[in-house]
């Protein structure tokens, strides 16, 4: 009963209450998470909720201590690591249609088995990237804005475009642009 009260608190009013940026935007970020801490499957004890964040019944998503779902984002299963940052309007699948039956329209196929994507800590996944079901974001990555994760990423890389490549790996230095 706890929890559906949470729900029905969350999309009819928390959902909308106005970000950091706002006088008193602490608290609404603050009541937010309170909020989903009630409904997600698990929460760590410091998570922030954004503003329009829609995150289904709560089931299939689950938040370590210091993450971060960003304005607009719309998660309907994911696994958060430590400190993750996902950015404003990010897409999170756990599920797709079934399209193997071509004698029945694919709307009336079942959903394929749920695999959460899964981002472990320290990752960053930026603004309006697409993360398809059951893949791995490695420790320290960072998912460019725009990008569709259609395959694993390792560890400490940098991913863009559409499928996500690797653009990038953190731990090699770069040369600074006034390093000449």
């Amino acid at each position: 009963m706890r929890r559906r009260i949470a729900l029905l608190l969350y999309y009819g009013f928390a959902q909308h209450l106005p970000d950091l940026s706002f006088p008193g935007g602490g608290l609404c970020t603050w009541i937010r998470s309170l909020l989903c801490r009630q409904f997600l499957a698990e929460a760590g004890a410091h998570i922030h909720i954004r503003p329009g964040a829609f995150l289904a019944d709560g089931r299939y998503i689950y938040m370590a201590d210091r993450s971060s779902i960003g304005p607009g984002c719309r998660i309907y299963g994911a696994r958060l690591g430590y400190g993750v940052v996902v950015g404003p309007n990010c897409v999170f699948l756990k599920e797709n249609r079934g399209s193997d039956d071509l004698e029945i329209p694919v709307g009336f196929h079942n959903t394929t088995p749920v695999k959460v994507p899964v981002v472990e800590d320290w990752a960053w996944v930026g603004e309006r990237a697409i993360v398809l079901q059951g893949r791995r974001i490695g420790k320290g990555a960072i998912v460019g804005a725009g990008a569709v994760v259609t395959r694993d990423v390792e560890p400490f890389t940098i991913v863009g475009g559409n499928p996500a490549r690797v653009i990038g790996d953190r731990r090699s230095p770069t040369p600074s642009p006034r390093a000449t």
